[in-house]
């Protein structure tokens, strides 16, 4: 195995994590809510660290020892609970914090026994490594994009590094009187975090980025209000619909809902209160929909829903079954009074012969605008 200059990965290492958290310190306050406040604080700490490693021997123990220790474990935790803010889940905090108090009580216990605290020091951020890897690992569906992968891999591959050192030390193959000691296990050990530290680098721009693109993506294709679709996206869904009906001869059904007297809703009880109707509907609407129909906001008050491979019989019960259940609701304001709430919807059905976009959404407008001047609180078909 290679015997590197310890001494000189020490500063690569402090290069790289300086270098780091000051990417992550430029970017964090774009992107806090994300956890790159936590993550940037917990490199500066990181970089502190590995200046007082270096300054080992030129100031006290107390400093390049225990002081450097503890900060080392409080940055992993700082790191952490960026990672639970990523995620926006939270473990419990004795898991992520007990470290910081263990080292700083054990190694102020320790100072006299290098090869111990080496030894325990391993195990702690073997512990804090690994902690972060299984936190992105089980929530990989809160994640897109491959950016987490790099995260693991670099966090795991700290974890193994440090195993490594505490085994070669626990076996007395390996004599490390301090951290600047040069020697195969060390240089392993600071080479495999040095190339770690760039992955991670790498990959939290990368995890972050690939949100906030996923972010944009939804953005582009959802109402904000309600989290339904927004018109261009049902638009484009309708359209494939009535391709595809050409093709297989199936039919499809569109209802085009609208909220009895919303105006009035909003004039009663505030327009946050006429919000909250809207954002409770939509939930209504996804509750009773299958997992091929597809519901969008078409503006205003207004929902269109699109029913692939239904007739007329079928859409006319949906929508009728709707109408009913959003009647009988009870649905409040946000100081808690009852807001009586109806719907009319106009349903429209295309068979094999499927009529072009623009026909289909105004038969369905026209059939809506009967059941409104029908007296409001009805279905009406085409």
């Amino acid at each position: 195995m290679i015997d590197l200059h310890t001494p000189t990965l020490l500063l690569v290492i402090l290069v790289v994590s300086f270098t780091l958290s000051a990417t992550l310190a430029s970017v964090a306050r774009r992107f806090k809510r994300d956890g790159m406040l936590y993550w940037a604080w917990g490199f500066v700490l990181h970089t502190l660290t590995y200046v007082l490693f270096v300054l080992r021997g030129q100031v006290s123990d107390l400093v390049s020892v225990v002081l450097a220790n503890t900060l080392l474990a409080v940055s992993f935790a700082l790191i952490s609970e960026g990672v639970q803010q990523f995620l926006q889940v939270r473990w419990s905090r004795w898991l992520v914090w007990a470290p910081v108090p263990l080292v700083a009580v054990s190694f102020f216990a320790l100072l006299g026994h290098a090869q111990t605290r080496i030894i325990l020091s391993g195990l702690i951020i073997a512990w804090q490594c690994a902690l972060i890897a299984w936190q992105l690992g089980s929530h990989r569906d809160k994640v897109v994009g491959r950016g987490a992968y790099f995260v693991i891999g670099s966090f795991l591959t700290i974890s193994a590094a440090f195993l490594l050192r505490t085994v070669g030390a626990l076996s007395g193959e390996v004599s490390i009187g301090s951290i600047t000691t040069s020697n195969p296990l060390q240089s392993a050990t600071f080479l495999f975090v040095s190339v770690a530290l760039m992955m991670v680098c790498q990959g939290v721009v990368l995890m972050t980025n690939e949100r906030a693109d996923e972010r944009n993506r939804l953005l582009a294709m959802q109402d904000e209000l309600t989290g339904l679709s927004n018109r261009r996206f049902i638009t484009e869904a309708l359209v494939m619909q009535l391709a595809q009906a050409r093709r297989n001869g199936k039919p499809v059904s569109v209802l085009m809902i609208d909220v009895d007297h919303f105006k009035a809703i909003n004039d009663t009880y505030g327009h946050l209160s006429g919000d909250r109707v809207l954002r409770n509907l939509a939930t209504s609407l996804r509750s009773r929909l299958r997992a091929q129909d597809m519901a969008g906001r078409w503006g205003g008050e207004e929902f269109l829903v699109v029913l692939p491979d239904t007739d007329a019989t079928g859409a006319a019960i949906l929508a009728g079954n709707l109408r009913a259940e959003v009647e009988d609701a009870r649905w409040s304001a946000q100081d808690g009074r009852s807001i009586p709430l109806t719907l009319s919807i106009g349903v429209h059905t295309c068979d094999s012969a499927a009529e072009e976009l623009d026909t289909v959404i105004s038969a369905a407008d026209q059939a809506l605008y009967r059941a409104k001047q029908a007296g409001r609180n009805r279905v009406e078909q085409s």
